[in-house]
């Protein structure tokens, strides 16, 4: 009884009323060391959850702290149901990147807050670890579409071609994905007719030394495991064996823009300031840097510059350490790079009004595994002409197409560059990434497509802006 005791208060210190003031939450969140807490009902129901970064954020936007702590939480946080298992939680957990995970029963009452700091186990792990073997397997008739759709819920960058009974018969990685996308490949296809039919495997039993060899001599980032019988017994991620092999990727983040279509809300606030949901859109931009592994982040800025610096200050609050360059004239989406310290590996550059959920960590693999000096996102955009359109070979109609779709690629304002390129860039002159690109062509220098198969969304007009907020208003990512 003791043991139960002492489990209901565990669980009483980390419930908070919705309407207490925000100043007693943080008090309460100081005292629990939990880093959240679950805003419930009287009954014990589940009606949102605090973090220790929502009041952050409530401090940096001048919020007063004897308002409704309800009035900042998140209203639909990642949960589990009960019964889960720690393995579950910790592959749930790692999958949305959250650190509490409230579990609750199936009336929605919560029954215990689980900490990703608790889990860390070397059960929960492994338990984690077949569960990823689970979700990376794929069958051969799947169809490319739902592979894509596999691929992101894995978060592996790879999954297995497996027959009945985990028979190996192809690799299919997130690059197989996008170049068959690039290639206009139907994703309707199955995805056995794009995987790497032999792939690099190693048998087991097989150390993480010999596996790490393996896959660095053969420049691979997956390595299955197989048995005697080409039976699939493990995947291995190079990024689970070995960490910083490889110069870390950093990012600069293009703040610098006047906004003028979005006036009058830019009137007092830059752009990348300005709300999608509970929190600016340049915060989300930093976070889904973050996930990525980036820690190093540089910003152009040049209107209302003070508005971000003092809302960011040196990024330790957001878990990245960020600089700041102030252009004293507009140098373009290019020109300000030259402005800022030569980094030494690869480093993405992203607009401040991109809001986006792509995996720079794929890009960065993408990029290297096609030997680029600069690396463009690219999006599919499609366009529903309302006319018939009439095909000619001189003054003779070859063909007729009826109110025809045209599928192009465009600009996504992401590229990700070796440090070289900057080499090509003018110092103190108005140059854009599109002038970039046409001068490493001309030099014969290798300029490859990354098409976005994530969520995408340019910020430039008021409507774009109202769609971010109707698809992010509710405080996603």
């Amino acid at each position: 009884m003791a043991g139960s005791s002492s489990s209901q208060q565990e669980l009483h210190d980390v419930i908070v009323d919705p309407g207490t003031p925000i100043a007693d939450a943080l008090a309460r969140m100081d005292l629990a060391g939990t880093g959240g807490l679950a805003l419930c009902t009287a009954d014990g129901k589940l009606v949102g959850f605090l973090t220790d970064g929502d009041i952050r954020r409530a401090v940096l936007r001048g919020i007063p702290l004897d308002r409704p702590c309800g009035s900042i939480a998140n209203h639909s946080p990642v949960v589990a149901q009960a019964p889960v298992s720690d393995g579950e939680a910790l592959h749930l957990m790692r999958r949305h990147d959250v650190n509490q995970l409230p579990v609750v029963d199936a009336h929605g009452v919560l029954l215990r807050l689980l900490l990703l700091t608790h889990l860390a186990t070397r059960e929960a792990l492994e338990e984690a670890a077949a569960r990823r073997l689970e979700g990376v397997i794929i069958a051969p008739e799947a169809t490319i579409a739902e592979a894509i759709e596999q691929l992101d819920q894995a978060g592996t960058g790879t999954l297995v071609v497996c027959a009945p009974g985990r028979k190996l018969q192809g690799l299919l990685t997130d690059g197989d994905l996008r170049r068959a996308i690039m290639q206009g490949v139907s994703l309707a296809d199955s995805c056995e007719t794009i995987a790497i039919p032999t792939p690099l495997t190693a048998e087991a039993p097989v150390t993480m030394g010999e596996a790490l060899d393996l896959m660095i001599e053969h420049d691979v980032d997956q390595l299955p495991v197989v048995d005697r019988q080409g039976l699939l017994t493990d995947l291995l991620l190079r990024r689970d064996i070995a960490v910083d092999d490889k110069p870390a990727l950093s990012a600069v983040i293009m703040a610098g823009g006047l906004g003028k279509r979005l006036l009058p809300l830019t009137e007092h606030v830059p752009k990348p300031m300005l709300p999608v949901g509970d929190r600016p859109l340049l915060e989300r931009t930093i976070k889904q840097l973050k996930r990525s592994g980036i820690r190093d982040v540089s910003m152009t800025t040049r209107y209302l510059q003070e508005n971000i610096t003092q809302h960011f200050g040196d990024g330790s609050e957001f878990g990245v350490h960020i600089s700041y360059t102030k252009e004293d004239q507009p140098l373009g989406t290019a020109g300000g790079l030259r402005l800022l310290e030569r980094p030494d590996g690869p480093f993405v550059v992203i607009n401040g009004d991109i809001l986006t959920g792509v995996s720079f960590e794929k890009m960065l693999e993408y990029h290297r595994q096609h030997a680029a000096e600069l690396t463009v996102g690219v999006r599919r955009y499609e366009i529903d002409v309302p006319f018939g359109v009439v095909e000619c070979d001189d003054v003779h109609i070859t063909r007729l197409r009826e109110k025809p779709s045209l599928s192009l690629f465009i600009n996504a304002g992401i590229y990700l560059l070796e440090p070289s390129a900057l080499d090509f860039i003018p110092a103190g002159e108005h140059f854009d990434m599109t002038d970039l690109i046409e001068r490493l062509l001309d030099q014969g220098r290798a300029v490859v497509s990354f098409p976005i198969i994530e969520y995408w969304l340019d910020i430039g007009r008021p409507e774009d802006y109202e769609r971010a907020q109707d698809e992010l208003g509710g405080g996603l990512g």
